[in-house]
């Protein structure tokens, strides 16, 4: 018989004798990576049903003289005499538990016997179990076997999580509960367990040659145990990858230590903080990829990890920003949350700026955490993934400068970041991690690439102004916190001797209250209208305070010489604002009234008389108005659209037919004057009396009227208005006056008048 293709007999105790023929000497034993977790101390009931039976089996050849054989247990055995098995985890786990309770109870346990020699390379952390369990008596006396390793010095905290050595734990539970029914002779129970004659629990012993072609034939195995997670998966294979860099029992030891210490703290309620390492690392190699100028490929992880912290010229580098990039966060004790501290002092979110920097858009201050919950996804947007790099870069580069220039860098960032496009996996993100580390490590803002240019010189005048007026540094930083800004103040000429004033009046205009109230108030000061388009413009609305509405955009869009006109017309509002006493919402709806009152003294009816006097003008969704455009004289004529969204696939309106309207209130008679691109051929854009089908449009010279096409109603319809003069071509025209031909009257009341009286018909 061929013994080495048969199977040896063996137990486990005699499985470490020394080598016989073709039976290979075996030291130790190591689960390879490749396995699973141990899953005989699992929970659920079935398991518990195994559990229970196959214990039965191994009590009951331990304590009679009813011997019982396991099976094939096979594997590799490596030149320096480690069993790797194959198939046999199971059962030489079990067995290697069996072996550590009867010895101790029999007070033969000795840490030197080959027995003890076992060991995981699926988890570092199971190693360590194995290794402190024989090298530490257990006082059987004392206490259950549980009890008293989890209340030892050296049973981690993470462990509680370790699926393996909670199985153990399990498992040992178990024998003990077992073998605590009756009375035992441990000292004979360890002599039949050990000895090599009587055999009471064997197995047969398979070598085999070639490990690689074990590890395919494993993986197509119906494995007993839990299947790898990806995290584990990865860990044992890119730890396999670091053996030339001499830094591989390192990282094992890190992973399974202190850095699991690190993530613990973020464990999710799975009692796992394998998708926290998983996301992280994919921070760290998408970072190193990047500061190597390439961009994030579809390969697999693994994949990416070797070519960058491998193979790469740069390997060492990035091998140690991925160290340090774990390390910094590391605390004293396992107990310290060091990132929650740090960015708990660096940042702050939901308007409240006291405690740190307000981050616009992020829900949790703590980067860190946030990246380990949510990195890859949606939730964890490129201003964060800078951000968080940026924390780390200052770190690791510049350990030795004050927190104060850490603050101020990363305000200047912040500022920048909304403007780089927003593509984590694109090709900017070479560019805008080397801009990054620039600023922060050098604090210079030349040169930085993909973030805004007007942003960038905007942040340099605010920079050289604080240097020359570090008083006004308050000011400047509120306006930079606001909501509505966002750390861009093209809106303001940031003059020191007026900036603090107009930055606390900018705050009170802009509030919940007042807000309504500031569109007119500040059309009222000047055109300010921002630039999308030849025809296309925007305008601050009311109810837009947040979450990328209008006022955003019209403020802190374009660049400091596209805003010169806002910037104006708010320093106008605001100086007038702050001469000014009383509730802010109030204040701006006297400033408007004024203001309307000396345009009707004056007769003097432009396009932003209409849109202050009437506010359902100005009440565009997202602010934005359609028409010719004289950006040299007198603005928008008087045929503008009022666009629901941001172009003509959305619903439009015509905003003086709106007001009318609304100034007539009669909606049951009335059509509300909202049209699509599919609805009218161009020339129909009318408001329609819903009876008759009469219809008003907006010209520039005035109104036109569709007359019903009834001969009758159409007859009824003009000696209504004979009194408003109307011509051969049914045009009703606006009286004008001036150079540029502006309205004389207000037209939004002669289209009322007109409409009133169609309406007094019948019609």
């Amino acid at each position: 018989m061929n013994r080495a293709t048969e199977g040896f007999v063996r137990t486990y105790r005699g499985i470490f004798d020394g080598p016989d023929g073709e039976r290979p000497s075996i030291k130790s034993i190591e689960i390879p990576i490749i396995q699973r977790d141990y899953a005989q101390g699992r929970e659920d009931h079935d398991t518990a049903m195994i559990r229970r039976d196959f214990l039965e089996v191994l009590i009951n050849a331990l304590t009679t003289q009813e011997s019982v054989g396991l099976d094939f247990v096979y594997g590799e055995v490596t030149s320096h005499g480690v069993l790797k098995p194959l198939d046999g985890q199971q059962r030489l786990t079990t067995l290697f538990l069996l072996h550590w309770y009867v010895a101790s109870r029999a007070d033969a346990l000795d840490p030197n016997e080959p027995w003890t020699k076992f060991r995981y390379a699926t988890r570092l952390s199971a190693e360590y179990f194995c290794y402190e369990l024989v090298t530490n008596d257990w006082p059987y006396k004392e206490s259950d076997p549980q009890t008293w390793i989890t209340d030892q010095a050296w049973y981690l905290f993470p462990w509680r999580t370790d699926p393996t050595i909670q199985s153990m734990l399990v498992m040992i539970t178990a024998i003990h509960e077992r073998l605590s029914r009756e009375d035992h002779d441990f000292v004979a129970l360890w002599e039949r367990l050990s000895s090599p004659d009587a055999k009471a629990i064997s197995f047969l012993f398979l070598p085999i040659d070639d490990m690689e072609s074990g590890d395919d034939l494993y993986i197509k195995m119906n494995s007993r145990g839990k299947p790898l997670t990806e995290f584990e998966v990865f860990k044992a294979r890119f730890e396999k990858l670091l053996v030339a860099s001499g830094r591989q029992a390192e990282l094992s030891e890190k992973f399974d230590r202190e850095w699991s210490d690190l993530l613990w703290h973020y464990e999710g309620g799975n009692f796992l903080v394998d998708d926290e390492f998983m996301n992280y690392l994919a921070f760290i190699v998408d970072v190193c990829e990047w500061r190597s100028g390439a961009t994030r490929g579809q390969e697999p992880l693994l994949d990416r990890a070797r070519r960058v912290l491998v193979e790469h010229e740069d390997a060492d580098t990035h091998l140690g920003f991925l160290f340090f990039a774990f390390d910094t966060w590391v605390g004293e004790t396992a107990s310290d949350d060091v990132p929650a501290a740090v960015f708990a002092k660096l940042f702050s979110v939901g308007g409240d700026s006291d405690s740190g920097l307000l981050l616009f858009e992020s829900q949790n201050p703590n980067l860190f955490g946030a990246c380990l919950e949510s990195y890859g996804t949606k939730q964890f947007s490129l201003a964060e993934t800078i951000l968080l790099y940026a924390v780390i870069i200052f770190r690791h580069l510049c350990p030795d400068e004050p927190d104060g220039v850490l603050r101020n860098r990363l305000r200047s960032l912040r500022n920048l970041a909304e403007s780089a496009p927003n593509q984590v996996q694109g090709p900017y993100m070479p560019d805008l991690i080397e801009s990054t580390t620039k600023l922060m490590t050098t604090g210079s803002l030349d040169g930085l690439k993909r973030f805004s240019q007007a942003w960038l010189e905007d942040e340099k005048l605010k920079r050289s102004r604080l240097e020359e007026h570090p008083s006004i540094e308050a000011a400047v930083h509120s306006l930079e916190d606001h909501p509505l800004l966002r750390g861009r103040l093209f809106a303001f000429n940031l003059d020191p001797l007026t900036i603090e004033n107009h930055a606390a009046a900018f705050w009170k205009v802009s509030g919940h209250d007042a807000l309504e109230h500031l569109p007119a108030a500040l059309l009222a000061q000047g055109d300010y209208s921002r630039e999308m388009a030849s025809t296309k413009r925007q305008l601050g609305v009311a109810g837009q305070r947040q979450g990328g509405g209008s006022w955003r955009d019209v403020l802190t869009l374009g660049s400091r010489e596209s805003t010169s006109q806002l910037r104006e017309a708010l320093a106008t509002l605001l100086d007038d604002v702050i001469g000014r006493t009383g509730n802010p919402g109030e204040v701006l709806e006297d400033i408007r009234g004024e203001w309307l009152a000396d345009c009707e003294t004056a007769g003097h009816f432009d396009w932003r008389y209409y849109f202050v006097r009437y506010p359902s003008m100005l009440s565009a969704p997202q602010g934005i108005y359609v028409g010719e455009y004289d950006p040299t004289g007198a603005g928008y004529r008087y045929q503008v659209d009022m666009m629901n969204g941001g172009d003509y696939r959305s619903a439009f309106k015509d905003p003086y037919l709106l007001a009318i309207w609304n100034e007539v209130n009669r909606p049951e008679r009335l059509a509300k004057p909202e049209f699509r691109s599919w609805d009218y051929t161009g020339t129909e854009k009318a408001m329609k009396f819903i009876e008759s089908g009469t219809g008003i449009r907006t010209i520039d010279a005035g109104f036109e009227v569709l007359l019903p096409e009834d001969s009758a109603q159409a007859d009824t319809a003009r000696t209504a208005l004979t009194p408003f003069e109307i011509d051969a071509d049914n045009f009703v025209r606006v009286k004008r006056a001036g150079p540029d031909n502006l309205d004389a009257e207000d037209r939004v009341q002669v289209g009322v008048a007109i409409v009133q009286a169609l309406l007094n018909t019948g019609l």
